[in-house]
């Protein structure tokens, strides 16, 4: 039971977190910008944050540190549409899973 809640509040993360950066100034850095999953803590005080970005301006490390120097701003924003009574602490990272599976289509490919 206490999985499936963990699961949806990772999910409505998720969602929240994606809407708002897409509809926000952040926006302009981040380029095309995709929540790929969200990892809470049972706790819920911390959650890992895995993005991937195409047509960024910044390279992936820069693009990691500016969400998480703004996460304080998204943090914010998420406590007025989420029904938590407190928003998780915000990591991200880039998701580096999509590379590798590119990486291996094209080697496939090449078969």
């Amino acid at each position: 039971m206490q999985k499936d809640r963990i699961v949806r509040i990772n999910d409505n993360l998720k969602k929240e977190i994606s809407i708002f950066i897409q509809n926000s100034n952040l926006r302009e850095r981040c380029g095309l910008l995709t929540i790929n999953h969200v990892d809470s803590s049972r706790d819920l005080s911390k959650a890992k944050v895995f993005f991937s970005s195409i047509n960024a301006p910044l390279n992936n490390r820069d693009l990691q540190d500016y969400l998480n120097e703004n996460s304080w701003l998204i943090r914010k924003e998420l406590s007025h549409s989420l029904p938590f009574k407190k928003v998780p602490e915000l990591c991200f990272l880039y998701d580096k899973h999509l590379e590798g599976v590119r990486e291996l289509n094209s080697l496939m490919n090449d078969i």
